[in-house]
């Protein structure tokens, strides 16, 4: 790096906004509590924790994808998903979450689980998009869902929280 006169600076985490776009309501705990999530929500919606930036450039620097692991002076680390369910407080076991949107059919679903979804795509002179995004995009979550209301029912308080999560 002296070779070619660069100045190194610690890698910065970048950050999208969605805490604040979406803001965690109270209302969606009892819901949220249900599928294990809360703590780590809790975590996430605090503020994004406080990180050592030249501790994450040095561990960039060694992360190596052909094995999946950080090679350290002393020997190799991988992270295995019970360090990641340690670190993040999610569980590893149960059902998942979130439901597949490779299928033909993830919008009827999305229907049936909140009452609408996002609208088709549009295509140009009859001819199918090649790339075509699977699931809702995030401003359309945003524009539809990003405050619950306030003295609502319990279906839309269910609803919003599905949503959030």
């Amino acid at each position: 790096m002296s070779e070619k006169r660069m100045k190194l600076i610690p890698l910065t985490i970048p950050s999208r906004g969605a805490s604040i776009v979406m803001s965690y309501d109270e209302l969606y705990t009892p819901y949220i509590e249900m599928t294990w999530l809360l703590p780590f929500i809790q975590l996430v919606s605090r503020s994004t924790p406080n990180l050592n930036a030249a501790a994450i450039s040095a561990l960039t620097d060694r992360w190596r994808p052909e094995t999946h692991s950080f090679h350290l002076r002393t020997r190799e680390m991988t992270l295995t998903l019970q360090d990641f369910s340690m670190i993040t407080a999610l569980s590893i076991e149960g059902k998942h979450v979130c439901m597949s949107t490779d299928s033909e059919g993830w919008r009827q679903q999305m229907k049936v689980l909140i009452g609408m979804s996002p609208p088709e795509p549009e295509v140009e002179d009859g001819e199918k998009k090649d790339r075509v995004p699977a699931g809702a995009p995030f401003t359309w979550i945003v524009a539809n869902f990003a405050h619950c209301p306030q003295d609502t029912n319990d279906d839309v308080i269910q609803t919003y929280s599905r949503m959030y999560m």
